[in-house]
């Protein structure tokens, strides 16, 4: 939804600091100040060891303690991929019906106990932790979204679009954590937080096309 939003309006969610305003303006705009923004993952919560898919639904996941992580579709992921949004958004639909071209992260969240979600995008390889800035997890400050776990995403107006959508078009991305203790340069890789994971497939020329489009669109 956030990747087809950014097509259609040609903007970009994970820009730089907007030119056009400054900080006081935006804050007075989002009522969310810079500092809110960018400490978002304080409250960021990871799961607890590994996480599993359920029998009875292959998108809700849980980790050690039980704690249920739903599994996001894949066209909802684009912004968290190392590929363009434009690129990786075609290829997460192609990827439902051509395998070679999965995108390589899944994107889940989880309610912390005061409604609000936590977010996590983890290597469906690998199963590690994605940590690099520009396209890893945050925390979603929004509290009109009661229905996420069910939806298996948040809404793109309301609260959820001035805080957790808008503030990154116009804030950017510098965030100082990865995730609740973890800061930002922390660690140099994530840690395993899948333990259910995929075998990589074989190479696809096709990436290399794919790769070639021009990117008009950036994270």
């Amino acid at each position: 939804a956030l990747a087809a939003l950014a097509i259609f309006t040609g903007k970009d969610f994970f820009s730089g600091k907007s030119k056009q305003s400054s900080d006081q303006e935006i804050e007075q705009q989002l009522d969310l100040s810079r500092e809110a923004h960018e400490n978002r993952n304080k409250l960021n919560e990871l799961p607890t060891g590994l996480m599993y898919p359920t029998p009875s639904d292959q998108t809700i996941w849980k980790d050690e303690k039980s704690r249920p992580w739903k599994l996001n579709a894949e066209p909802n992921a684009a912004y968290h991929q190392p590929t363009s949004v434009p690129v990786s958004f075609v290829k997460a639909h192609l990827g439902k019906f051509i395998p070679i071209l999965k995108v390589p992260h899944l994107k889940f969240i989880s309610p912390n106990d005061d409604g609000r979600y936590s977010e996590v995008i983890a290597n469906r390889y690998t199963g590690e932790l994605v940590i690099v800035q520009k396209i890893m997890g945050t925390f979603n400050l929004c509290t009109d979204a009661p229905d996420g776990m069910v939806a298996g995403k948040l809404p793109t107006d309301g609260e959820h679009k001035s805080w957790d959508m808008d503030s990154h078009e116009m804030y950017g991305w510098g965030y100082k954590q990865i995730a609740k203790g973890m800061e930002i340069g922390s660690v140099d890789k994530g840690p395993v937080i899948l333990g259910t994971k995929e075998k990589k497939p074989s190479f696809c020329p096709f990436d290399n096309i794919l790769k070639s489009v021009p990117v008009y669109i950036s994270k």
